[in-house]
């Protein structure tokens, strides 16, 4: 009996410091992130300039360089520690390894940044090899984008490189989604018009294909690759098999890099009749009410006519105009994005091209001097027109 005590005895103290070791290693990495988040963030701010500000969030590892005004950034930290909380208990629940860092930047930095990275043709880029986020969006493809993030940082820490149709189908499911207690919740989106379409003109790619797929080849077929990959995962997630799934490939990707096999145990079918299974539910599924209005872009000006373009009358108590304070009254703008407005449609037209909770360039007369301004847009107020 005695010898059975000290047994147990003895595998207490040794699970007692087995964890206190535990501890202290992540104590200590914690400790380093923060060390080695202040000396990013120092020189980040180096780098950019006075316009920037720095934040740390050191509970999420997530190191913000930014160019909006406060409570900008404060909508956009929210809303990426939201986020990264839900995705903790929806699918990546393991504290990341290393620092992510966010760059909020003003449009003419980012254009330079995308410019460099071969990115001008998107609103926002995640770097893997610098664990760097930057943005000029702060709605679905800073969502998109930060679910790369966390994707990459959680397959890193295994040694392991996922392939486009799982990266790119988890980072489309994810930044469509809403958020809850029980963490994230995906909904159907316009990218379900692209894959009917192919299912009904047969122009499907097989599952197979889809999963052989190397980057070049998924971009090539981008419009079909991005809404198959997300429905296929929302298919998984409907079926509360993603978790599993995922957590079955990671567990043997060393023989089977491709998913093929994870997804196939996971919903105990072979490949063909799961594709068959899969064509029926798309074809079944319904779009939200109003789903036509989501995501659009709101400014809240009220504006008339002007022989040198659209003159600003009123702003609407509550929106992203009147909150930032950069857009007055008797202002006359003459240009969003690059683009001449010279009359309230073609104001209109420009508003509506752009996803809510970007930051738009604006280029106004104000006191008949030119002025441009970086002004981030808001998502629930529209811009009216004065009659």
């Amino acid at each position: 009996m005695r010898g059975k005590r000290s047994t147990i005895i003895n595998l207490i103290t040794a699970c007692c410091l087995a964890l206190a070791v535990l501890l202290a290693c992540t104590h200590a990495m914690g400790n380093d992130l923060s060390v080695q988040a202040i000396n990013i963030a120092k020189n980040q701010l180096a780098k950019f300039g006075p316009e920037y500000s720095s934040d740390i969030d050191r509970y999420r590892n997530i190191i913000y360089i930014s160019a909006l005004d406060d409570r900008h950034l404060r909508q956009t930290q929210e809303l990426i520690s939201k986020y990264i909380d839900a995705q903790k208990k929806s699918l990546f629940s393991k504290r990341m390894p290393f620092n992510i860092t966010v760059i909020l930047p003003t449009m003419d930095d980012y254009s330079e940044l995308a410019s460099k990275a071969d990115m001008e043709w998107a609103s926002g880029f995640y770097s893997p090899r610098a664990h760097r986020l930057t943005s000029i969006d702060r709605g679905e493809i800073l969502i998109h984008e930060l679910t790369h993030a966390l994707h990459h940082a959680d397959y890193a820490a295994a040694g392991q490189k996922h392939p486009p149709w799982i990266t790119e189908g988890i980072a489309t499911l994810f930044q469509n989604s809403r958020m809850d207690h029980r963490g994230l919740k995906p909904v159907v989106d316009n990218r379900l018009y692209t894959l009917r379409r192919a299912i009904r003109n047969d122009s499907l790619m097989p599952l197979e294909e889809l999963f052989a797929l190397g980057q070049k080849k998924f971009v090539v077929n981008a419009e079909l690759a991005y809404a198959q990959s997300r429905y296929i995962m929302f298919y998984l997630w409907k079926k509360n098999r993603l978790k599993s799934f995922y957590n079955r490939y990671k567990t043997g990707f060393s023989g089977d890099p491709s998913g093929k096999r994870a997804f196939e145990a996971t919903l105990q079918s072979r490949i063909h009749l799961i594709e068959r299974d899969f064509k029926k539910w798309v074809e079944e599924l319904k779009f939200p009410l109003g789903h036509r209005k989501a995501g659009r872009a709101r400014l809240g000006v009220e504006v008339l006519d002007h022989p040198r373009g659209i003159q600003v009358v009123g702003l609407v108590q509550g929106s992203a105009a009147k909150e930032a304070g950069r857009i007055y009254i008797g202002d006359i703008i003459v240009k969003f994005n690059d683009k001449e407005v010279k009359n309230p449609s073609q104001f209109f037209a420009a508003l509506k091209s752009v996803g809510a909770m970007q930051t738009a360039t604006i280029t106004l007369l104000r006191h008949n001097r030119h002025k441009v301004i970086q002004q981030p847009l808001g998502g629930t107020i529209a811009a009216t027109k004065k009659r």
